[in-house]
């Protein structure tokens, strides 16, 4: 009960202050429970001290110094962390983008550069925007990222158990996913008329563009929504930080949306240049629509596995 305790206290604090405020805690329960009465049992000497320690929330704000009220006191590290994540991956996507416009663009290099810095700053406030607004979103209607506790009458059977091994999610997998994945759909957004295939002739390059330009403008919408269904899957788990039958119900629901839109948009034949279409064919032993339909497939054998994998866990560890 008392490990359980300590748990529930230090996974609200930053990560680099958990062991020294466990050790400290740990210290100040023995301490109070040898000042206890020996007619009582161990556990019964325990339940008393916790409860007098009170809610693990309330506690891990003692130890936070002070209450910060920007998005709220049970959220704030969380918030603060995804916010980094996010300007993260947002200065990587845009620094590449602008690196690779700049090589295929006769633009000055200081308009160039004003033009990233101009970028950059927009894409991170509207990043910082979203996320803020998420976050604002579970203030308002209380949404629990952990295991409920009544605020009023706290009681130590309240306290999470202590979660299995297998059952935790890795915080790093899920940082690099949304790294990668905001570091794609700035690529998209930024040079989607720019991908495609360059060849050598002879003193300049040639380009054929992958997409069809007017059409993909009309699947935008469903590009994003694909791409900011599986960051929010990432968060999900980096927030749960453990597979539960909850937290595999919906990163499983939200992968197969994702999928199927994902899916829907690669077989719909409008967004590909015919240009490209025809280069490929003549060159390589497979037709395009071929090569859609393997995409497909590995798409669909990819989301059976990961869903298959996360209900696993969640039911038998978690």
């Amino acid at each position: 009960m008392i490990e359980r305790y300590i748990y529930a206290v230090t996974r609200e604090l930053p990560e680099k202050n958990r062991k020294e405020v466990a050790l400290d805690l740990k210290t100040l329960i023995y301490e109070m429970i040898d000042e206890k009465d020996n007619a009582l049992t161990e556990e019964e000497k325990s339940e008393q001290v916790l409860k007098k320690l009170g809610n693990p929330k309330k506690m891990a704000v003692h130890y936070r110094g002070k209450e910060r009220y920007l998005v709220g006191p049970v959220y704030f590290e969380q918030y603060l962390f995804f916010i980094r994540i996010v300007i993260f991956s947002i200065v990587i996507g845009v620094s590449v983008a602008a690196g690779l416009t700049g090589v295929f663009s006769d633009e000055p290099i200081a308009e160039t550069l004003l033009g990233y810095f101009f970028t950059l700053f927009s894409a991170s406030l509207q990043g910082a925007a979203w996320v803020t607004a998420i976050f604002a979103l579970l203030e308002y209607f209380d949404v629990k990222v952990g295991p409920g506790m009544n605020e009023e009458e706290w009681n130590p059977s309240q306290l999470p158990e202590l979660p299995e091994t297998k059952a935790l999610i890795s915080r790093g997998e899920s940082v690099f996913s949304i790294v990668m994945s905001t570091v794609f759909l700035l690529l998209f957004l930024l040079l989607s008329d720019r991908i495609g295939i360059y060849y050598d002739l002879g003193r300049e390059f040639n380009f054929i563009p992958l997409f069809n330009v007017e059409a993909i403008d009309s699947f935008l919408i469903f590009v994003i929504l694909v791409f900011m269904i599986n960051i929010l899957v990432e968060l999900i788990k980096i927030i749960k930080g453990k597979w539960t039958p909850q937290t595999a119900l919906i990163t499983t629901v939200l992968n197969v949306i994702s999928a199927a839109l994902f899916i829907a948009i690669i077989n719909n034949k409008s967004i590909w240049n015919n240009d490209i279409i025809i280069e490929f064919e003549q060159y390589m032993p497979v037709t395009f629509d071929r090569v859609i339909v393997l995409v497909t497939v590995f798409v669909i054998i990819v989301t059976i596995a990961e869903s298959g994998s996360a209900i696993y866990r969640a039911y038998r560890y978690g």
